[in-house]
């Protein structure tokens, strides 16, 4: 077993060490904390026979089921190389993850161990986000796909569209203001004490770029793309809109949607909110900056 600490929760990790990602190494933890989540990777493609009569809720690639405190994703799709079924309980605070395939099974045979192991850390790394994001729900906590950078102790967060501008941003307020990533992709965002936090994450995108602490959060500026450099505040219904789009987290069922629509009114009414409308120039980092903080 192995034990991590990611945004503040403790999660213990079962299954075949080569499978954690590299980045998951930052991430490891020795308190004695109690567990707020298990996830058992398991080598053994299953036999979902409920499938044949009951395709369940299509999501994406896979079919949700949800029984009474179980809920069950099964991946039709794959045969070979994946995750076939997750199956978890008492709200994804346990999950097991069936593999469709073994180290030493017939794709492994055929493309090396080492190619396959390459290939399943990938496959493990995307399955444990994704089992991450949605437990925290049930914490009152939630994903917001974002770049943050670390400013004076609070961290400022780009939040947009893939393509948008996020990491140019972030990457502006690095070169020119000496911040530090926080995270490059993404982050959680939760309560307590009656401030916001957030946390640098090991799924950090492309940049590869992550902090793992915990940071006050500062300010959620959501960024359009424009010729000149210009801040506003959004009204009520514009921030709802943003902070509920941003998240990663699914809202599987009625009970997750809510918590969704929870959390994100609990950021709407504590976070401070902008919408920066800016291009690529040094300047835009400046124009935010005066904004949210004044001239410090």
């Amino acid at each position: 077993m192995v034990k991590l600490k990611i945004a503040d929760f403790v999660i213990d990790f079962h299954g075949r060490s080569e499978y954690l990602h590299e980045r998951f190494s930052d991430f490891i933890y020795d308190g004695n904390r109690k567990t707020d989540m298990t996830i058992r990777v398991i080598e053994y493609n299953p036999i979902f026979a409920r499938y044949l009569f009951d395709k369940g809720t299509s999501i994406g690639d896979f079919s949700f089921y949800r029984d009474k405190d179980k809920m069950q994703m099964f991946y039709p799709g794959k045969h070979h190389l994946g995750v076939r079924l997750m199956k978890s309980n008492d709200k994804f605070r346990t999950t097991n993850i069936y593999l469709c395939d073994k180290t030493y099974g017939s794709l492994a045979r055929k493309i090396g161990k080492e190619q396959y192991l390459s290939m399943m850390r990938n496959v493990v790394f995307r399955a444990f986000q994704q089992i991450f994001y949605n437990r925290i729900l049930f914490e009152d906590a939630m994903s917001i796909h974002s770049a943050s950078v670390i400013y004076n102790n609070k961290a400022v967060v780009f939040s947009a569209s893939s393509g948008t501008g996020k990491s140019t941003q972030a990457g502006l307020w690095e070169k020119e203001l000496g911040c530090k990533v926080l995270d490059g992709d993404v982050t959680v965002c939760r309560e307590r004490d009656g401030k916001l936090y957030v946390y640098g994450l090991p799924w950090c995108g492309s940049s590869g770029k992550y902090i793992n602490t915990e940071v006050e959060l500062g300010a959620i500026v959501f960024l359009k793309q424009a010729k000149e450099n210009t801040v506003r505040v959004p009204d009520i219904r514009e921030k709802i809109s943003y902070v509920f789009s941003s998240t990663f987290s699914e809202s599987l069922c009625e009970e997750m949607a809510q918590k969704v629509a929870s959390v994100t009114q609990t950021i709407v009414e504590k976070a401070s909110i902008y919408e920066l409308s800016c291009n690529m120039d040094p300047e835009a980092a400046y124009v935010l900056k005066n904004a949210v903080f004044g001239d410090m």
